[in-house]
């Protein structure tokens, strides 16, 4: 059930919303019924299967039951229902002046985000261009807060620690309901990619110059309220975002580079139809191969939704990695996904056909 569904299902009380909450969950009850139903008709092994069966259908039915409940607030949504109902009206509403209506609050909330952005990439161009290049610019001369600086990631069950002593600024954060997370609205946040030293001078420069995006990170907010994260990611891997929060990364190990997001490809680039083609013959086999394989892994990664890719490789005959993929597909996040894994199963043999 998408958001948009629960919106217009609210339109007409808080039972419709619980209607179709039931509904789904009469489905699953439907089937764990006729589950049973096929129990009583086998016997042996297919009986324990189908009883298996029943068992899922049933834990799954519960799994659904308590994330829609959570996710769609029912019970609140009566709750509040039953307390207001006294002043509640019903009213007749005109479907043409609703949609014109949401269509123009929409266009209001969009052209303010849009107006937002637009000012912060004007200054950012222009403070780049203003910016004089400093040779022995050091560590010491930058100050910034370092949101992965407070903290490192242990093994589970293990608290985290502090790190060694850095040169970040230290802020007090506070709980925001509107991010879900402790937030300093007086200062951004600088997360630069575990493998860059930040303590070179091209990292230090793009750290000077952009801390004057602060001011703009602030005013935007001032003037609209309801913006949430200012991001801004450089082509050096830095990335400065407001409000400032420390940094959690999933998984422990921190993997994130802006310059791989999704939203940075597309705005740095054009859509664009590529085809890697990899020599697998005998020669390139070994640390030749395991090279290979890794560059055209990280090549798929720079690659977003706008493109299209196919993978083939040759030795005396060139064929697809993915057989079923005969043509140029989108590169999403399914289809990339199977291009690596065809990709690291590759193996080196034969000898080169370049006529093939």
């Amino acid at each position: 059930m998408s958001w948009h569904t629960v919106s217009l299902l609210f339109l007409n009380g808080p039972d419709c919303v619980e209607g179709s909450f039931s509904s789904v969950c009469a489905a699953i009850l439907t089937v764990t019924g006729a589950l049973c139903c096929i129990t009583e008709l086998c016997g042996g092994e297919q009986r324990h299967r189908i009883k298996r069966m029943i068992h899922w259908a049933q834990r799954i039915e519960k799994e659904l039951e308590k994330v829609l409940q959570h996710v769609t607030g029912t019970e609140q949504m009566k709750s509040i229902y039953n307390e207001k109902k006294s002043q509640f009206e019903i009213k007749r509403n005109n479907p043409k002046d609703l949609v014109d209506r949401v269509a123009r609050d929409i266009s209001k909330l969009l052209n303010s985000k849009r107006k937002a952005l637009e000012k912060l990439a004007r200054e950012a161009e222009q403070l780049q261009k203003e910016h004089v290049w400093q040779d022995g610019v050091t560590e010491n001369d930058i100050s910034y807060y370092d949101s992965k600086a407070d903290s490192d990631y242990m093994e589970d069950g293990e608290e985290e620690i502090p790190t060694e002593i850095s040169s970040s600024l230290e802020l007090e954060f506070v709980p925001d309901p509107n991010f879900k997370n402790k937030v300093n609205y007086s200062s951004s946040a600088v997360q630069i990619p575990t493998d860059i030293y930040k303590g070179s001078p091209v990292i230090l420069n793009e750290l000077n110059w952009t801390q004057a995006l602060e001011r703009v990170f602030i005013e935007n907010r001032r003037e609209d309220s309801s913006l949430r994260w200012q991001v801004f990611g450089s082509a050096t891997g830095v990335t400065r975002y407001y409000p400032a929060t420390p940094w959690r990364a999933p998984n422990k190990i921190d993997l994130y580079d802006v310059r791989r997001r999704p939203w940075y490809i597309q705005g740095a680039s054009s859509p664009k139809d590529m085809v890697i083609i990899v020599d697998v013959s005998g020669s390139v086999s070994g640390l030749t191969l395991k090279l290979m394989k890794t560059s055209v892994v990280e090549m798929l990664d720079t690659l977003s939704d706008d493109d299209y890719v196919n993978v083939a490789r040759f030795n005396e005959k060139a064929d697809a990695v993915v057989p079923c993929f005969k043509t140029l597909v989108q590169a999403n996040v399914r289809n990339k996904k199977i291009f690596k894994e065809a990709v690291m199963h590759m193996q080196a043999k034969g000898t080169t056909d370049y006529k093939s």
